[in-house]
């Protein structure tokens, strides 16, 4: 009957530091002992444990303390080993060599690892887990209850021309104002409303450098600077549509390099002075920031954005010869810098320049336009959205038609400016009295194409000096914006609280005024006035706010009216 093996538990010096060599290369080199067959740990010098030793430190799988630990412990063991009787192994028996505790938890740690990243990618981790292209998702939004109430003073002027509703329309007959009265904005009635704005996103990371994003939100219209719903404005309980606020694609080859193509969010840092906060832009933006030193780095972004495409068949009533195309753009550049002075004070500046293409009206060739169906050569530059402010005038140069010189003639309204805007923006952050802030903010803009001359020459409608005979045509072309914030800026938790007061004034075209702040006079330019407002944290990304808005006109006949909003909002 053969004899059991037997097990031994000590060996020579040269195969105890040979078993630790072997061990340490086990824990470096992982998964390839399972291909390759192990040394043999008799041939392995202790000058080569030594070194393997030193590259463990270096790697950082070992410090150096621990590492004169373990040759102290391995010297010893040896010595001890030496100074005991030489024997020899008896054929069959099993020799176990000593391994350190450090390098067995050495291993343990390192195959643990290897086994739960295995199960992450290949997906056996857990056992109901979602597939992987979900993790590349995300879903964010948020939501705001408004509670607001207009104001109006009783001495405005009563007569403003809706030029919105009538270039909404089919043209309005000047030939006829008594049984077709002109629409006109109410100045003198107050008005009460309760509002929503709901905005519901998603996020899908593609790849590394590619991401998606589509954002649907509420809106009682199709105004590209507000997506409040009235409650009840489609009477009944009604439901309310949806729109696509945003549908981008968004390109990030490098750090310093991205590009959005599509409907995507402002890419100019700007306040509602020039764009709107709830602005969207459909187009082509890029933006570089370089990160040449940690405390001052600057930007540069640049876009182009139609703001209106010529529809396919304009002028299908002209069977030969059909209108050329009239196509508005927006070219934007900006270029600035993030500078930080020390750890509490940063100032955040940016130099723009906004062209707004073929946006103003132009004056047609002679034509007849006694019904809906006609069409002149330059009916397409009225503006398609607008709000309050610019000065307008005539498009159309009607010839009254043949036999009934008295007969209907629809007439269109445009814009009599040109829009260049210059922007310069800064926003100065003091956070000396942490968690508190301090935040001025102040914005310039100037309308560089502004001509009175021109205007003048083109027969305004609106905006002239009060009380004159004859009238004379006052616009401007400039507006600023100044701001003091005291608290923290963005609500994040329960307790967080901001307060502000601001000053506006906006002359009459120093902007296009489909596209600037939709609640400061209701919208539009040739306003100014206060802002005083604050917000109180709630709970996490929910809060409580409250602002009062106070406007006047600029020029022209009396316009007052005040806004004040109370707004309880979340995001997710």
């Amino acid at each position: 009957m053969t004899a059991a093996p037997t097990v031994r538990s000590r060996a020579p010096q040269r195969f105890r530091l040979g078993a630790l060599t072997l061990a340490l290369a086990c824990s470096c080199a992982g998964p390839a002992l399972a291909q390759n067959p192990p040394p043999d740990a008799s041939k392995i010098s202790p000058e080569m444990t030594l070194k393997l030793i030193d590259l463990l430190v270096a790697k950082g799988v070992l410090t150096r303390g621990q590492a004169d630990d373990l040759i102290r412990e391995t010297s010893a063991s040896a010595a001890a080993t030496a100074r005991a009787p030489a024997y020899q192994t008896q054929p069959g028996a099993v020799v176990v060599p000593y391994v350190p505790e450090l390098v067995r938890q050495q291993i343990k740690d390192e195959l643990r690892a290897e086994v739960v990243q295995q199960a992450k990618a290949e997906g056996w981790a857990a056992p109901n887990a979602l597939p992987e292209w979900t993790q590349r998702i995300s879903v964010y939004g948020d939501l705001r209850a408004r509670a607001e109430d207009v104001l109006n003073d009783g001495e405005n002027y009563q007569e403003f021309p809706n030029f919105a509703a009538l270039n909404a329309g089919s043209g309005y007959d000047v030939t006829d104002p008594l049984s077709n009265p002109v629409p006109t904005v109410n100045t003198t009635k107050n008005r009460g409303r309760m509002r929503l704005r709901a905005r519901l996103g998603v996020h899908a990371q593609i790849a590394d450098w590619i991401e998606a994003d589509l954002r649907l939100a509420t809106g009682s219209d199709r105004s590209p600077v507000s997506t409040n719903q009235t409650l009840g404005a489609g009477g009944n309980l009604s439901k309310y549509s949806l729109w696509l606020d945003r549908a981008y694609l968004r390109l990030k080859p490098s750090d310093w390099l991205t590009a959005d193509i599509g409907r995507a969010p402002n890419p100019f840092w700007s306040s509602d002075l020039l764009f709107d906060h709830d602005l969207s832009f459909d187009g082509v933006a890029v933006r570089t920031e370089f990160d040449l030193d940690p405390d001052f780095r600057p930007y540069v972004n640049v876009g182009a954005f139609p703001i209106f495409n010529t529809d396919f068949d304009f002028g299908s009533t002209q069977r030969v010869d059909k209108a050329s195309s009239r196509d508005k753009w927006l070219y934007g550049v900006q270029a600035g810098a993030d500078w930080k002075f020390n750890d509490d004070v940063s100032l955040k500046f940016g130099l723009g320049y906004f062209l707004f293409d073929k946006i103003n009206g132009e004056r047609s060739t002679p034509c007849l336009a006694p019904s809906s169906k006609d069409v002149c050569d330059t009916d397409l530059s009225r503006p398609q959205f607008q709000q309050f402010g610019n000065t307008m005038f005539a498009i159309r140069d009607i010839v009254p038609a043949s036999g009934a010189p008295d007969g209907p003639q629809l007439q269109y309204f445009g814009y009599a400016s040109e829009f260049g805007v210059a922007n310069l923006h800064a926003a100065l952050e003091i956070a000396s009295f942490d968690p508190v802030k301090v935040v001025i903010e102040a914005d310039v803009v100037k309308n560089l194409k502004y001509d009175g001359k021109r205007i003048r020459a083109l027969g305004p409608l609106n905006n002239f000096k009060p009380n004159l005979e004859p009238l004379q045509h006052d616009g401007g072309d400039s507006g600023y914006y100044v701001n003091l914030l005291v608290g923290q800026p963005k609500i994040a938790k329960a307790w967080d609280w901001n307060a502000s007061i601001g000053y506006k004034r906006l002359e009459s075209d120093a902007v296009p005024d489909a596209f600037t702040d939709s609640d400061f006079h209701l919208g539009g330019t040739n306003a100014r006035g206060f802002i005083v407002g604050g917000a109180l944290g709630l709970a996490r990304n929910t809060w409580l706010g409250l602002r009062w808005l106070s406007a006047n006109e600029v020029t022209g006949a009396p316009y007052s009216v005040d806004v004040v909003q109370l707004d309880l909002g979340t995001e997710f």
